[in-house]
């Protein structure tokens, strides 16, 4: 990963965003990693891989707190075809 203090990145800034294109770039502060620059594509692809872990733990919370069902996606299915049925029927 390249690397450059925030003084040079200042000064090259269009140097650094061509290099951020192509690889993540540190940029640091008083000698330390102060920050990450990348595309935003892999920016992006970053965000959605947190989401998915995040959905991926809440679901072992679920599991693990018995909050889970064993019945199949065509059984869930047709259970709320059958609920949304009922709701529309008038009330006599």
């Amino acid at each position: 990963m390249t690397t450059f203090t925030a003084n040079e990145a200042k000064q090259h800034l269009g140097a650094v965003i061509d290099e951020a294109l192509q690889n993540p770039v540190t940029i640091t502060r008083h000698g330390r990693p102060a920050v990450v620059m990348t595309a935003d594509a892999e920016y992006q692809a970053y965000l959605k891989h947190l989401q998915l872990k995040s959905e991926v733990n809440k679901g072992f919370e679920q599991i693990e707190s018995g909050q889970f069902t064993t019945k199949s996606m065509d059984e869930i299915f047709n259970e709320a075809v059958e609920l949304n049925r009922k709701a529309r029927q008038p009330a006599s």
